[in-house]
Parts: C-alpha cells; sequence; structure tokens
C-alpha cells in the first residue's frame, strides 16, 4: 500500500506495519559467555536473552519485537517556570522493524550489529550498535547507539533510544528515586526528570481535591504546571529493582521514561541517541541494593550527636530562640540541634492575600534577627546542642535589604559566576513564585565552585555551626536555548546533573572542613550518584495534610521509595510544610495540632527527628504552642533517642552495604501479594522493628499486616502483647502517644531496643495509671 494512500486514509505507515525482528542468515544461533554473564542469540525464536552463572534469566526480549527502536518527534518539556515542567512526549516516524545482521565477541564483551527503520527498504535503515560488557561479575553494562560512531547527525536524523525487553504480569516495579504516589510501579509510565515537588499532584480527597487543577489553570499567580503530577519528584532515578530479583538502570543524565503499562514489557526511552545502563545481578532485593549503589555510591552515616533527641526547626530571632529552648529544657526534650533557616534574613513573600515567610538568598547571618549570631551557636554547643543552617544555590539581589553586609548576587555576576541567559548572554532570573528572583550558580565553572566554597567555610559554617538544609536543585532550565553553561554542557544533559553536582559541592566542603563525623547535610533534591555525596535526605514540601498524593502518607510512600534507589538515609518535615489558607478561593490546608502530633510519632521512627514551621508559621499548629504539644514533643522526641544505638548500627549498614533504614515490607516478603502491594501503611526499620503509623485523623486503631514467618512473633511495645507472622491482618489499638510498633522475637538486635523497651512499658504504665 502506497505512503499517498495511507495519508489519505489517516495512517501512519508504521501503524500498518507489524513490529518485528529477523536474524540474518549469517547470523550463528550461539550463547557467548562474559565472566559470569552469558548472551544468547536466539535465532529460531527471535530473542536475545542473558542469564547470569546460575542460568536465571536477568534480562531478555520479546519473541520477534524489536529490541531497539527509534523515533522522531521534539518533546515538550514546559519552562520550568519555579521548577515546574510539564512533560510531553513527541514521537513521529516510529521504527518498527530491526534485523540483526553480525554479533562479535570478546573476553568480556558482545556486540549486536544491525539496522531499524519504519519501512521494509534496507536504505532507509538507521545502524545501530548494542554492546554488553561485563564490568563486574554482578554489573553487566549495556551500550546502545543509533547511527554510526564518530558521523555527525544530521537534523533529521534519529536521535532518540528506545529499549523493549520482555516482563510478566506478576512482577512488581519499584524504586525509580522517591516516588510519592505509588508503591509498585507496575501498570505506571515513569518519567524522569528534577522538577519541584509542588502543591497536590492528582486530585485527591474530597476537600481538596481541585487543588491541582486551580494550580495548573491559575500560571499567571502559581506559574505553569503548578500542580505538578502523579510522577513530580526532586529525585527521580532511572533505576528499578523488581520482585524477580532484576535490577535495570541507566547511566543517561537526559530525560528519560519508563513505560511498565503493557504486563508482558518495559520499554525504555532516552533522549539520546546513546543509551548507557547496567543489568545487575543479585540473589535477592537486598542484595541487588547493594550491588546497585556500588555504582551510585552509599550514603554516609550520620554523626551519633543526631540521633540524641530533636532537631528543632523553628525561625524568629535569637529571643525566641532562647525562651523556647528554655521550656524545652522544662519539659524535659531531649534536642540534638536547633535549625534556623532564618539565620540569613526573614523575607516576606505576599501571594494574593497572604505573606509567605521566606528568606534572603544572601549566605550571611543577619544583624537584625540574630545580632548575637556566634554567642548563640557558641551558647548551644557549651550544652551540646548543635545549630543548624540553611543554603541554596541561589542568590536574591539584596539592594533593598538594609542590613546586608555584601551582596552576593552582585559580586558573582561580577565575576561571571551565574548561570546565563542563551538569548541575552546576561544573567538567567530565575523566578520562585510572585515578585521572586534571583541568580542560579553556574557549578560548571570551577571558578564558581570555588568560589561558593570558600563563601560556604567562612560565612555558612561560621563559629561551629554543625551542617544545615541544603535546598533546592529542581529549577535549572532543561532548554539549551534559555539557559547556557560555562561548561558548555547542554542544559537537556545538566538538568538532571544540577542536584547531584549541588550535593558533591556541599559534601566537598565538609571534606576540607574536616566535619565528615560532624557535619548534617540534608538534601530533597537528588539523581543517580547523589547517595555518594549525602549523608540525609528529606521528603520535600508536603501539604499539611493526610492525603496519600501529597501528605502525611506520600512522606511514607517517597522514603520507602527512595530506599530502593540508595537515598537510603532520610526523614521529611514533622508536620509537612506547604500551607493553603487564603490563596486559593474555597481551600484551607492547614496544620492541626492532630496531624502534628502523628506525624511526630512517625518521624519518631525515622532517620532524623526534625520540625519545620512550614511557610506560613502562623497559622499552623507548632511543638512551642501548648502544653499537650510541648509535652508530645517530648515523649515522642525521647521515643527518637531510645532507638538510637539500633538506628546507629543501621546507619552504618546503609553505609557499608547501601540497605535502606526504612524497608518497604517487599524488600523482606518478596512472593508476599499483600506486601507488594503496600505503598505507606506500614515498614521496617532495619528487620527488628515494624511500624504501622497513623496515618488518618480521628484514628483510634491501625489495622496490622503480619507477613508470614515461620518461629517469628512481633511484640507490641506498649502492652507487651504477641503477634503471630501468620500472614494475618489484626486490628491494633493506637491512641495518641502510642504508635503501633513491634518488635521482632525471637530477638536479632542484640539488645539495641532495650530502651526502647523499657521506655515504652514504662510510658504505658504510666498512662494505665492515670487512666484508673
Amino acid at each position: 500500500m502506497a505512503e499517498s494512500v495511507l495519508k489519505l486514509l489517516g495512517l501512519k505507515w508504521e501503524e500498518t506495519v507489524e513490529c518485528r525482528l529477523s536474524v540474518g542468515n549469517a547470523v550463528a544461533e550461539a550463547e557467548y559467555k562474559t565472566g559470569n554473564f552469558s548472551i544468547a542469540i536466539d535465532a529460531q525464536n527471535l530473542m536475545v536473552v542473558v542469564k547470569n552463572s546460575t542460568g536465571r534469566i536477568v534480562w531478555q526480549s520479546i519473541h520477534n519485537y524489536p529490541f531497539v527502536q527509534s523515533t522522531l518527534g521534539q518533546d515538550y518539556i514546559g519552562d520550568g517556570e519555579g521548577g515546574s515542567f510539564k512533560i510531553e512526549e513527541h514521537d513521529e516516524r516510529f521504527t518498527v522493524l530491526q534485523t540483526i545482521t553480525s554479533v562479535t565477541h570478546t573476553d568480556k564483551s558482545v556486540t549486536i550489529y544491525g539496522g531499524i527503520g519504519h519501512k521494509l527498504v534496507p536504505p532507509t535503515h538507521t545502524e545501530y550498535t548494542f554492546t554488553f560488557t561485563e564490568l563486574t561479575p554482578n554489573h553487566l553494562q549495556f551500550q546502545v547507539r543509533v547511527g554510526k560512531e564518530g558521523v555527525p547527525l544530521q537534523a533529521n536524523s534519529y536521535r532518540r533510544v528506545i529499549l523493549t525487553y520482555s516482563s510478566h504480569k506478576d512482577e512488581d516495579f519499584y524504586g525509580f528515586g522517591e516516588q510519592f504516589s505509588f508503591g509498585t510501579l507496575k501498570g505506571q509510565k515513569v518519567p524522569i526528570l528534577v522538577r519541584l515537588l509542588t502543591e497536590n499532584k492528582v486530585l485527591v480527597v474530597e476537600r481538596n481535591r481541585w487543588i491541582t487543577a486551580i494550580l495548573n489553570a491559575r500560571p499567571e499567580i502559581f506559574g505553569q504546571f503548578a500542580g505538578g503530577d502523579s510522577f513530580t519528584t526532586y529525585a527521580p532515578i532511572p533505576q528499578y529493582i523488581t520482585t524477580d530479583n532484576r535490577c535495570v538502570f541507566l547511566e543517561n543524565n537526559e530525560y528519560s521514561s519508563f513505560d511498565l503499562r503493557k504486563p508482558d514489557r518495559v520499554v525504555i526511552r532516552v533522549n539520546s541517541p546513546v543509551a548507557t545502563g547496567r543489568i545487575v545481578d543479585g540473589d535477592s532485593m537486598l542484595e541487588l541494593i547493594s550491588n546497585y549503589t556500588e555504582y551510585c555510591g552509599r550514603m554516609r552515616a550520620l554523626p551519633e550527636w543526631a540521633g540524641k533527641g530533636a532537631i528543632a526547626g523553628m525561625q524568629g530571632g535569637e529571643e525566641k530562640v532562647r525562651a523556647v529552648y528554655a521550656r524545652l529544657k522544662e519539659y524535659d526534650v531531649p534536642v540534638a540541634a536547633f535549625w534556623l533557616q532564618d539565620w540569613c534574613g526573614k523575607r516576606i513573600q505576599k501571594v494574593g492575600n497572604v505573606e509567605f515567610k521566606r528568606l534572603w538568598w544572601n549566605w550571611e547571618n543577619d544583624n537584625v534577627l540574630y545580632p548575637h549570631w556566634e554567642e548563640l551557636v557558641t551558647d548551644l554547643k557549651a550544652e551540646n546542642v548543635r545549630t543548624l543552617n540553611y543554603v541554596n544555590t541561589f542568590l536574591a539581589d539584596v539592594q533593598s535589604k538594609p542590613s546586608a553586609k555584601r551582596n552576593l548576587y552582585q559580586e558573582a555576576s561580577e565575576k561571571g559566576l551565574l548561570v546565563k541567559d542563551a538569548k541575552t548572554g546576561g544573567n538567567l532570573i530565575i523566578s520562585s513564585g510572585p515578585e521572586w528572583e534571583a541568580g542560579l550558580l553556574d557549578i560548571t565553572n570551577p571558578e564558581c565552585r570555588e568560589w561558593f566554597k570558600v563563601l560556604m567555610k567562612e560565612s555558612v559554617f561560621q563559629y561551629g555551626v554543625s551542617g544545615m538544609m541544603t535546598d533546592f536543585g529542581e529549577y535549572t532550565p532543561y532548554d539549551s536555548a534559555v539557559a547556557k553553561f560555562h561548561s558548555g554542557v547542554p542544559a537537556e544533559e545538566f538538568h538532571n546533573q544540577y542536584p547531584q553536582e549541588w550535593a558533591k559541592l556541599a559534601f566537598e566542603v565538609v571534606q576540607e572542613l574536616g566535619l565528615e563525623n560532624e557535619a548534617v547535610m540534608f538534601h530533597r533534591s537528588a539523581f543517580t550518584k547523589s547517595p555518594g555525596y549525602m549523608n540525609l535526605m528529606w521528603a520535600g514540601d508536603q501539604n499539611t495534610a493526610w492525603d496519600e498524593h501529597d501528605g502525611i502518607r506520600s512522606a511514607v510512600t517517597g522514603m520507602l521509595s527512595g530506599g530502593f534507589s540508595g537515598l537510603s538515609i532520610t526523614h521529611s518535615d514533622i508536620g509537612g510544610y506547604t500551607t493553603f489558607a487564603g490563596v486559593i478561593p474555597g481551600v484551607t490546608i492547614k496544620r492541626e495540632k492532630e496531624l502534628l502530633l502523628r506525624w511526630m510519632e512517625l518521624s519518631a521512627f525515622t532517620c532524623a527527628f526534625r520540625t519545620h514551621e512550614g511557610i506560613n508559621p502562623d497559622v499552623n499548629a507548632q511543638f512551642y504552642h501548648d502544653e499537650d504539644t510541648y509535652t508530645h514533643f517530648g515523649h515522642t522526641a525521647k521515643l527518637f533517642a531510645s532507638i538510637s544505638p539500633y538506628r546507629q548500627q543501621l546507619l552504618e549498614e546503609a553505609q557499608n552495604k547501601g540497605y535502606p533504614v526504612l524497608r518497604h515490607p517487599v524488600l523482606l516478603h518478596s512472593n508476599d501479594k499483600k506486601a507488594r502491594s503496600m505503598t505507606f501503611q506500614q515498614y521496617y526499620l532495619g528487620n527488628s522493628l515494624l511500624v504501622a503509623p497513623v496515618l488518618s485523623p480521628s484514628t483510634t486503631y491501625v489495622k496490622v499486616y503480619f507477613p508470614q514467618e515461620e518461629g517469628v512473633t512481633w511484640r507490641h511495645i506498649w502492652t507487651g502483647k504477641y503477634y503471630q507472622a501468620n500472614g494475618s491482618r489484626v486490628s491494633v489499638d493506637a491512641p495518641i502517644g502510642q504508635p503501633p510498633v513491634f518488635v521482632k522475637e525471637p530477638r536479632e538486635d542484640d539488645g539495641l531496643l532495650n530502651d526502647l523497651m523499657t521506655y515504652a512499658t514504662n510510658y504505658f504504665e504510666k498512662v494505665s495509671k492515670m487512666k484508673k
């Protein structure tokens, strides 16, 4: 049928030709060894099969279907205003035919040669190569190249790799970095692009179900695509682990997507003519995480001081800090540190009729709020209480701030250290909402990196500060027509790398100051190799709400998801961050006391116990509001501190093996269908604690699932009651102050949970007596 006739019928050529794979007569059916792996060309079944040393299939293509394809078409990735990027993939002239014409083999590699095309005529084919190379006994690298190496691509050349291979309906997929809306990603299409997790990403509970629609409909107020989508995340990673003990990841930095919507296949789409990745081998999901993190790097264990009590996040100046600290001592609250994000000064941002309390992005201590900054830090340190502050890679022009000692934006601008506007050649100005603009440090510039490192040493770490929130990393433009970097790297390639390089820069500062065993640097954005430069993640800006897409539940989902991808040491803002009160007509979301108390309980069983006042502190319940909040804050901080020895062992395990501290149930029960389907309902802290946090309002009990495990019981820390690990789901009482937490028996924690058991028993007895 002529192509012109198809056009008249409204059809594309590739839609009328069945996708298929052909193996040339010159290609012998053979199995090639690379060491621990074997690659078989199955000419009879028209497929490629990869096995490990035991004969287990770790990757295989689909019978008579192209495993290498490509398309033309330019994707739309929005302007990224406010860190929000809308993604629309556009594919044209899909190649539906693939040939294998020859195969070469060395001791460690196998290369497949052939062509791909959208017509039957061979001259229309584009050449490709697919090379497998064994790098270690557990890592088989693959590289797919569309087009000839060394031959410049033409304007109409295929320059996108699409890789398709086999799966099945019962294979569940986890990872892809921090994903906040799903546990298993089977049935989803996951885009890999660093983006700001803004507000509600999908229509959620009844009272705030229209937030996303409103945000996305009012770009003049909130920015383009401010509502995001179900896969918006600060920390996407092109990697997954499955219940079939398979792990695949990309080494590429460009935008990619993983399509898992069809039950029988995985489709990886990479916006590059060269896609490089690895197949990782391992006998269990935990072992796969360990083997994967050999590549991405492993997070460093937190210093022991961070596990001894609360990191009290607050603002308002040194007088308020001293007053609140005095009250905390009255309530016997163990305090490890104060996190004072407004150390650099408070800046008001007006959105409608609401004033958000944000910061001056000019990294020096503010003499108005903290006129005796050095004395405050020193006094707290004398009582074994650290001080943390806040930094990001933006610089705001502070001409309108009378108390500013330096204007770092002007200094960086004069030195040429900011990302440039590709059109004008001037500084690229980034927006973070209404009337909020700043320059972005060009950390591809070695001079910029050194200048900022000196600034962090001499200003940020001044007077003995013990770390900071290392914020942002998502706003870097994706379009080379918009942003120009000193190194010449295309924006499309560097966008995902920016948070990784930001983490590396911050880590270099810590190393050069000799603070590896002291500093806590907590990040929210990340990419593939970020874990190797970090010692703490946080789940970003959740709504001050209960919902599962951007509230407390999503924080749990995101923390567990990240653990599959090397983000092994993590926590969340206690109480959430984003507040809607007077911003959107008819919509009010603010932090109620109950949510704050339950979030404290959750955080007691994570890696750090840190509060955040939120973007609009005045309307949110705070830990320092009244006797109830102080008392509960003290109780949950003691819970957190009581498991410090056990948690520290898990942190060392994360550093040495890459294991996540918070573990999704599927990691320990990969064949259990109920465990596979969980998102936020419960998790393990290590292997010896089962945690089922209260994530709904007005709740008096939680249904807890005890997966089948022979010879195991779980002891409730409050009542001492035992529950059999027999695959049952049981209702467990959960009054405020007693979140359902269980210790595994026979005990495997070497007594490291004894303090927790003693504290919980005493607390329960005390509460029981008060009720009588």
